[in-house]
């Protein structure tokens, strides 16, 4: 028989094993415990029906015992325009799910917002909610989307784009021979990955300074405003002529502009002016035997050169502004302006059945660049690739240029004119990638310092890139901005 000490102690013996055995099984009431890394998890704009990235969220155990989720869903069930994955199993909703002590999971969350006709933007939104012993937990969805015209791989003839709506290239696109695609101020185009456009017909960019049009990735979020190398190229083919492209703003492409084909000798034009090509994981421009004026434009940040005119051509660049610090995740490979009249370009051989290298040639018949920047972060930003039986000729007049010095001949004034050396532009930012301008701050060594007579004498000179008079002090300076002085 026990005694009534020792039954005592047996009952607090059985509350204590009980109360331990309760904390050890899987939580139902651990409100207190489940944690989350966010509240909300918002989409920047979304294009409709193409999807959006993939964003994640966790979700926390904070006790020390297992933690049981009665379900995971979607509010909008099935139904919601948003898309769960949990524990690597695609659901807009998961029974029972467990967490151990001081864990987390991950949560995964996708939208596709389908077309409805707007042309302005929408907004859809859900959670996610976290069923916990009949205590309800959220996290709030919140995404907005755009709808847009979808160009999807298809050829376009005669037709003109305007700024009521996006549009987004998907598996690129091409302008009919004999066809021409007008763009009005203000558009915006999105290409997909590895997306292009292709001119067979013409181009005509219609930008304004203050409506420019822009050629850029369909990736919106913050992290790839930075990032290189998100679609193709606008490619102008051989047979294109009477390109104009005008107050445009082209940016995170493989190259911004590939003009001509090394094996094809006819030769195509671009009048390009008042453009901004920049961030590049190539080329900003890639030329064969082209024929290009290019006036009043900003070529910033290539992996490799910012003027790659190669195989010969007929080149006038004017009041230009190049500044090349490479691209982020690729080391610069090649100087920012490379000029040649050869290009060993690879062919495929029938008779070998293999490719081989086929020297490519023509006449470099003018490279002219006057009151120019051309600057970057190699120690020498210039190549000259001359195969001495071709045309080569070349001049750099009233320019501040990175290079070795010694390498130029400055007294070859047939070449080489009145150029200021290795000397910083001090542009007002050319280091946050997030907000570069490549204005010239108060000390920069290229203020004044252009040839008055350029202006002169070409009357679309007169103004610089925002449209600000470049000889409002009879003293214009180098590159695609006028400084403007408080």
């Amino acid at each position: 028989m026990f005694r009534p000490g020792y039954l005592i102690l047996l009952s607090l013996l059985i509350l204590m094993v009980a109360s331990r055995c309760k904390r050890d099984n899987p939580g139902d009431d651990g409100d207190a415990r489940l944690g989350f890394s966010t509240d909300t998890v918002t989409f920047d704009t979304v294009f409709t029906t193409l999807g959006s990235t993939t964003l994640s969220f966790k979700i926390y155990n904070r006790g020390n015992t297992v933690l049981r989720l009665r379900s995971i869903s979607l509010a909008g069930g099935d139904g919601s325009f948003f898309r769960l994955n949990i524990d690597g199993a695609p659901v807009w909703m998961a029974n029972d799910v467990e967490i151990r002590p001081d864990d987390s999971l991950f949560i995964f969350v996708a939208v596709t917002i389908d077309p409805l006709n707007s042309d302005n933007p929408l907004v859809v939104k859900d959670s996610v909610l976290f069923d916990l012993n009949g205590n309800i937990r959220d996290v709030k969805l919140i995404a907005y989307g755009q709808d847009v015209n979808l160009i999807n791989g298809r050829i376009i003839r005669t037709e003109t784009w305007t700024r009521n709506k996006p549009y987004l290239i998907y598996n690129s696109m091409a302008v009919d021979t004999a066809c021409t695609l007008t763009i009005e101020a203000g558009t915006q185009i999105y290409f997909h990955r590895n997306s292009s456009m292709i001119v067979w017909g013409n181009i005509r960019v219609n930008g304004t300074a203050e409506d420019p049009v822009v050629f850029q990735n369909d990736r919106l979020e913050e992290f790839y405003e930075i990032i290189s190398g998100q679609w193709g190229t606008i490619y102008i083919d051989p047979i294109s002529t009477g390109n104009v492209i005008s107050h445009a703003i082209i940016k995170n492409a493989i190259a911004g502009i590939q003009i001509g084909f090394p094996s094809d000798y006819r030769v195509p034009q671009l009048e390009l002016g008042n453009t901004i090509i920049q961030n590049m994981s190539f080329a900003g421009i890639y030329a064969f035997g082209a024929d290009i004026t290019c006036f009043n434009t900003v070529i910033a940040d290539c992996a490799g050169a910012a003027m790659a005119l190669l195989r010969g051509g007929s080149y006038r660049f004017l009041h230009c502004t190049v500044s090349n610090n490479g691209v982020i995740g690729s080391p610069r490979s090649n100087p920012s302006i490379l000029l040649t009249n050869i290009f060993n370009n690879p062919e495929y051989d029938e008779g070998l059945d293999e490719y081989i290298y086929v020297a490519r040639t023509g006449d470099l018949t003018e490279a002219s660049f006057r009151n120019c920047i051309l600057y970057g972060s190699a120690s020498h930003e210039f190549q000259f690739v001359h195969n001495q039986t071709n045309l080569f000729q070349y001049s750099f007049d009233h320019c501040l240029v990175k290079a070795v010095e010694d390498s130029i001949d400055t007294g070859d004034t047939g070449h080489f004119n009145a150029l200021i050396f290795n000397k910083d532009p001090e542009f007002v930012n050319d280091s946050d990638r997030y907000h570069l301008d490549f204005s010239l701050d108060t000390l920069s060594p290229a203020k004044d310092t252009g040839d008055p007579n350029l202006p002169v004498a070409f009357p679309f000179l007169g103004n610089d890139i925002t449209g600000y008079q470049r000889l409002s002090d009879g003293k214009p300076d180098l590159g695609a901005f006028e400084r403007k002085e408080d």
